[in-house]
């Protein structure tokens, strides 16, 4: 039986993404409960970006590309300490610069998230971490390639790319 200082808790929201409750994160998804997730976008100085492919044992999308970091905000963060926290946690590195760029509502395609996404840039190589089976860096080109080849990608992955290519191409 976990204690309730093992229990990973996040903040419960409302359609307006108004804090009114708290749930525990695993099996949030299952619950159909609003919550807010982090996620970024870590460009080389050549502008490729990497990206994650989950491991096998995560709670969704096993074995599909993710973005270079992403998670939920915890109960009582806000989203950029969220994103500081996933930073070092997913890529092993601190102090990265995250600009808030774009927010995605919650809907059952973004599994009842509200989702922030922040950009970065950095030539330090991440440091794989447990849930992630790899971490490598694609170009703009090659990540469509792998889209259009029908590589499994997170549905919220694809929203946030498709909002980037957009609003930087």
């Amino acid at each position: 039986m976990e204690t309730n200082e093992t229990v990973e808790m996040v903040d419960v929201v409302d359609e307006s993404n108004n804090v009114i409750g708290e749930a525990p994160r695993k099996g949030i998804h299952k619950t159909g409960k609003l919550h807010r997730a982090a996620h970024i976008f870590m460009f080389d100085s050549a502008g490729r970006l990497w990206i994650e492919r989950r491991g096998q044992t995560v709670d969704t999308n096993p074995g599909y590309y993710d973005s270079s970091a992403a998670g939920h905000v915890r109960k009582g963060e806000t989203y950029e300490q969220g994103a500081q926290r996933e930073a070092l946690e997913e890529l092993g590195i601190e102090g990265l610069e995250l600009k808030p760029v774009y927010d995605l509502p919650a809907s059952p395609s973004t599994g009842n998230e509200f989702v922030r996404l922040f950009i970065t840039h950095s030539d330090k190589k991440p440091k794989l971490h447990e849930d992630a089976a790899s971490q490598k860096r694609y170009t703009i080109e090659e990540i469509d390639e792998k889209i259009t080849h029908g590589e499994k990608f997170v549905p919220t992955f694809l929203k946030l790319f498709e909002w980037y290519k957009l609003a930087n191409h």
